[in-house]
């Protein structure tokens, strides 16, 4: 029986295909060995860029506190002035007026009764509301209107109606803004009414 020479032929096809597959399969996982090193080498370098980071951050913050405790000792050993807001006593304005007086000195003294000062103080409180900081505790809303009313009811200086409220002359300037301009946004169209703007407009 004579053989086949075709077979030879056909194992030799197969030996070679089966050669490629094995190279092409070492060749896909030396890639894959290099792509996982490549991430590893990544996530190893993300990692020292975040605790270089985060060293700095610390050291960043030490230097921070180590210049705010110098600036501390070097204000300390400072004469003079040190305080963040001057002492100042607002004991008239807190224990005598409103405890104290009565309608008779309020519409004498703010030309409105202590009820129309407190309508004025809740219609007023969204706008004039000031929030408390680490610093210092704001000006009260009935402090604020208070001061305002003070100054356009009398003929004082800031200077003069900031010792009476125990505040500096630039925040009874200030306050007086605020609140002459909280009135007029706030409270004008709801209190104030023409009854004929075309003919009050045209004299």
């Amino acid at each position: 029986m004579e053989a086949n020479p075709v077979l030879p032929a056909a194992f030799r096809g197969i030996k070679d295909l089966q050669e490629r597959l094995r190279q092409s399969h070492q060749a896909v996982q030396h890639w894959e060995e290099v792509v996982t090193a490549c991430r590893l080498r990544r996530c190893a370098a993300w990692e020292d860029f975040l605790f270089s980071q985060g060293v700095q951050a610390r050291q960043r913050q030490a230097r921070r506190r180590r210049c705010i405790r110098c600036l501390q000792i070097l204000w300390e050993q400072l004469p003079g002035r040190r305080w963040w807001v001057y002492p100042r006593s607002s004991d008239w304005w807190d224990n005598f007026v409103m405890r104290i007086w009565g309608e008779e000195k309020w519409l004498e003294n703010f030309r409105m009764s202590r009820s129309t000062f407190n309508w004025l103080v809740v219609a007023l409180r969204d706008v004039l509301q000031r929030q408390r900081t680490e610093m210092r505790a704001p000006v009260s809303v009935e402090r604020r209107v208070a001061v305002a009313l003070w100054w356009m009811a009398s003929t004082m200086s800031y200077r003069t109606v900031g010792h009476q409220f125990g505040l500096a002359r630039s925040t009874v300037a200030g306050i007086v803004v605020e609140v002459t301009r909280a009135i007029t946004e706030a409270l004008l169209d709801r209190v104030v009414y023409l009854r004929d703007p075309d003919k009050v407009s045209a004299g």
